[in-house]
């Protein structure tokens, strides 16, 4: 592309004379790679418990690191090309962590602290009963927030015999220890199992572990571990408010055997915590604890059936990175979709029940639901549980302390009022509700038009299938649920469509077929998650299917699966790590397909396609439905609430008047119209969407006035416009806290000789996300001194060095230029120090106190920068240099106006003045622009 008016050969000599100029121009740091800093234990939004594992890349060796201002330097070593520490005791709330090479800042991160308790995304915290100090944690005395202070680790191990056994607390090998081979290294297979609490649940981690050997850390590997983590989900569906008694498991022979380290919590058990926001924000803390603990992993899978594949497909959606892979079995793709077939089942079970359903045969019902045989539907009717606050508290929660009609404020235990950080609430305060909704629903259409009901069967059901009210109750009629509500499920991702981290999260979906004896896992569901990926994304490269017979097939399955996503992660990683879809697609392993296990074992590779009841797998494992689909939705089973139309009598076998006269009057508002989306549907707004406060109060400021002297008053300033703002004070020396040094102003001690100076000010409002930012450093503090004398120095305009007087100092101090211009700068060696001691530097009489000298080596020299800002007063300055306990040393300098010195010729080199010339030839025009900064730079 030209630029109008621009010659590409004027161009080209100019983008020559441009670049030797630059290469002349730039310094060594500028040339060296830029520094960068990154959390290796999460995101840097969504740090949990003052704790973070931190890298940091092309830094030099002198580097200095802070977080919130505390100098944490000495807590990095080493790690494969990187710095890497663990940073500890960050504020709550928004702070930096910052690198400076020769006192100048070259990289800085913010980070967002959060309780170890919670929450971090999810929003205000429900009510909690705790229970971890009883069986079967035993982690005893917990605070109001249901947190033990320090975790639990117990030893167990595998026996020869094939199970799990306590390893004795003496630590003698038992004679049936089983031995494992991971990365082609034999250990002995003990496997270490930590407890403890975060997020309010009882979290577990385990991996293979000799007692008494060194345990891995971010720096160190040790035997047993190949860096590799599982993450395990349990299954079910029930409203928390307690803290479980069991998690997704973690003494997994399967995954432990293979080398994974293996965690979970009990809020990661949709039994105890039907939500998948906090199951998602638990197993991101978990996750960063095991990071911070152990060291970086490769990759995470996760594992579970049931509403275990339900969490892992929620929470790759929804919050991308917590989960590298999805190995998903027996599973569904949400809870709210999946959890309506349970309110249709429950009015089709009471209809059934009742005797204007009496008389119906077994093939007429399953006509109806679509189902394998009756029982599945009956299965179903658990599900509605827990959108009942009649039926949905765990056995935990006292019965004074439940909702009731006569204790209407008891806590109500249904998912709308446990998630209403997502849904929202009414004008009572109630959770709105996403479902249940059967409005215009033809339950039985499907079924009518086959023939396998009459109409007067299709009009009965249709005019008593009633619904249930926001308390529980059963009502003659239809349930209705809340727009906003809907639109806040499709909005946040609660409808899974797919369309979120599952772009390019793998997912190996398997399923032992069970739809012959009831059982609510059906094959239909599989179909659902296939067609919701290919609505999202146009094909399935990221999703593979498998079904097998349950029992010893089933076990072989899960196994092959388990291997298959293994590689799968692995040429992920090789790739360069989890990226786009393009990449997961490339890396799926050669044969990994579709396909299912016959009885034997054999495997067939065939296409997953819900239509085709002729092929093979479809033979062996035939798909059926649910009522909601009999009714005539998709096989996308997305609408919660559907669009209404007037019925048409055309579309229904021959009607009587009085029929057709029924059937409206069952359907007043009209039936769904499945041609068209439901309502309230939305698209997905973003991932890691966050439930709570947001915004960090506004802070002006820190600054340091006053002088950095002993016997000196130094005060902070710092302001805040927002409401009800309160500020703290932490002062520090050299990066450490001083101890109760909490105010406003600080008077400086003898004990901070040669120290410099910094306050860190933390602002806090309710409503609003706490701040913490720091000061620039002062100079080092100093014995305080006479006024510094007016000098008169003679400018020189060769630039040549003048050291200062050595005979009546206690060092060397050389400055070149002693004349510079505005917006210039000056080098300053200083020499004959002792090994390590500090200096401080100060420009007057305008003060430019200069920040992060080195200390000297070991030679005794030091050397660094003065940036003279473009707003300088002209005129004659000093340059004072100074260091704890002996008297200043002062040199002249002279600043003049910016261009004044290159007009005349002095101080310009000739190969600038020869490129400038160049550059006039070429008709261009150079403009250098600076970000102002006062620092050093060795």
């Amino acid at each position: 592309m030209k630029t109008p008016g621009f010659s590409a050969t004027r161009a080209g000599a100019l983008l020559g004379a441009l670049t030797l100029v630059a290469t002349l121009l730039t310094t060594p740091a500028a040339q060296a790679a830029a520094v960068e800093i990154e959390i290796l234990s999460g995101r840097a939004d969504s740090v949990s418990g003052g704790n973070a594992l931190v890298s940091i890349t092309g830094a030099g060796d002198g580097a200095r690191i802070t977080a919130a201002g505390v100098d944490v330097t000495e807590g990095f070593a080493p790690r494969a090309g990187a710095l890497v520490g663990l940073v500890e005791d960050l504020p709550l709330g928004v702070s930096e962590i910052e690198v400076f090479e020769s006192g100048a800042d070259v990289a800085s991160l913010e980070v967002v602290n959060h309780p170890l308790t919670g929450p971090v995304f999810s929003g205000p915290q429900h009510p909690m009963y705790c229970t971890a100090s009883g069986a079967p944690w035993n982690l005893g005395a917990l605070d109001a927030d249901c947190h033990a202070q320090a975790a639990v680790v117990t030893y167990r191990y595998r026996t020869t015999a094939g199970g799990f056994a306590d390893y004795p607390a003496d630590g003698t090998r038992p004679a049936d220890l089983a031995t494992a081979t991971i990365d082609r290294v034999q250990v002995p297979y003990i496997v270490r199992i930590e407890r403890g609490t975060i997020n309010r649940a009882v979290y577990e981690v385990a991996l293979l572990h000799e007692p008494g050997a060194p345990l891995p850390t971010p720096w160190a590997d040790a035997p047993g571990w190949n860096r590799k983590l599982a993450y395990t989900f349990g299954g079910a569906c029930g409203v928390g408010y307690w803290q479980g008694t069991s998690t997704g498991g973690v003494e997994n022979h399967s995954l432990l055997s293979r080398g994974y380290a293996v965690a979970s919590s009990t809020l990661n058990v949709y039994a105890t915590n039907c939500n998948d926001v906090t199951s998602a924000e638990t197993a991101m803390m978990v996750k960063e604890h095991v990071i911070e603990a152990y060291g970086p992993v490769r990759f995470t899978m996760g594992s579970g059936g049931s509403a275990g594949t339900m969490q892992q497909l929620l929470l790759s959606n929804n919050y991308p990175g917590i989960l590298d892979g999805v190995l998903g079995e027996i599973g569904y793709p949400d809870e709210r979709s999946t959890t309506q077939a349970g309110h249709d089942c429950r009015g089709l079970q009471n209809f059934w029940g009742s005797p204007a359903g009496a008389g119906w045969t077994d093939a007429q019902k399953t006509a109806v639901t679509g189902q394998a045989v009756p029982f599945t539907c009956v299965g179903f009717t658990f599900f509605d549980g827990v959108d009942d606050p009649n039926r949905g508290c765990a056995p935990a929660i006292p019965a004074g302390d439940r909702w009731s009609p006569t204790n209407p404020d008891g806590l109500r235990c249904t998912i709308s009022d446990m998630v209403q950080n997502v849904y929202g609430t009414d004008e009572e305060g109630r959770g709105l509700r996403a479902i249940p909704d059967n409005m215009g629903l033809q339950y039985g259409l499907g079924a009518l038009d086959n023939g396998d009901i009459d109409v007067e069967q299709f009009l009965a059901l249709n005019e008593n299938i009633g619904g249930m009210d926001v308390d529980g109750n059963r009502t003659p009629e239809r349930s209705e649920a809340s727009l906003a509500a809907i639109r806040r499920a499709y909005e946040t991702g609660r409808i899974n469509m797919m369309t979120g981290g599952l772009e390019h999260i793998p997912v190996l979906e398997i399923r032992g077929y069970s739809d012959p004896r009831g059982d609510f896992h059906e094959r239909y569901r599989s179909a659902i998650i296939r067609e919701r990926m290919l609505a999202a994304h146009g094909d399935a490269g990221t999703h593979v299917n498998w079904t097998s017979p349950e029992g010893a097939v089933n076990n072989i399955m899960r196994e092959e699966a388990i291997d298959y996503l293994d590689d799968w992660l692995e040429a992920i990683e090789a790739a360069g790590g989890a990226a786009d879809r393009a990449r997961t697609v490339a890396a799926r392993p050669d044969g990994l397909v579709d396909g299912c296990f016959d009885t034997s074992g054999a495997f067939v590779a065939e296409t997953l396609d819900y239509d085709d009841a002729s092929s093979t797998c479809n033979t062996l494992y035939p798909y059926h439905s649910e009522p909601r689909a009999v009714a005539g939705e998709g096989l996308m089973r997305d609408v919660l609430k559907c669009e209404l139309a007037a019925p048409v009598r055309a579309d229904y076998p021959v009607l009587t008047d009085a029929q057709w006269d029924r059937l409206r009057a069952a359907f007043p508002e009209g039936v769904c119209d499945w041609t068209k989306p439901g309502q309230g549907a939305a698209e997905l707004v973003g991932t890691w969407l966050d439930f709570g406060d947001t915004t960090p109060v506004q802070l002006d400021g820190p600054a340091i006035t006053g002088d950095a002297q002993v016997g000196a008053t130094l005060s902070a300033t710092a302001a805040s416009a927002t409401p009800g703002a309160e500020l703290t004070y932490q002062w520090l020396a050299d990066g450490q806290p001083i101890s109760g040094a909490v105010s406003p102003s600080l008077e400086v001690a003898p004990s901070l000789l040669g120290s410099e100076l910094t306050v860190r000010v933390t602002a806090a409002a309710d409503g609003f996300v706490t701040r913490t930012a720091v000061s620039a450093a002062s100079a080092a503090v100093r014995d305080a001194p006479g006024p510094p004398p007016t000098p008169t120095p003679t400018p020189d305009p060769t630039g040549s060095p003048d050291p200062s007087d050595p005979d009546d100092s206690w060092a060397v101090v050389r400055v070149s230029p002693r004349t510079v211009e505005q917006g210039g700068s000056v080098s300053v060696e200083v020499t004959g120090l002792r090994a390590g001691q500090t200096i401080g530097a100060t420009v007057f009489s305008d003060p430019i106190v200069v920040a992060g000298i080195p200390a000297a080596d070991g030679t005794g020299r030091t050397s660094f920068t003065v940036r003279i800002p473009a707003d300088f007063a002209l005129g004659a300055h000093t340059l004072e240099v100074t260091s704890a306990g002996e008297t200043p040393i002062r040199v002249g300098l002279t600043v003049v106006a910016a261009g004044s010195l290159a007009a005349t010729g002095a101080q310009v080199p000739w190969m600038l003045a020869f490129l400038a010339a160049a550059l006039c030839v070429a008709g261009g025009l150079i403009t250098v622009t600076r970000r102002r900064r006062i620092g050093s730079r060795a």
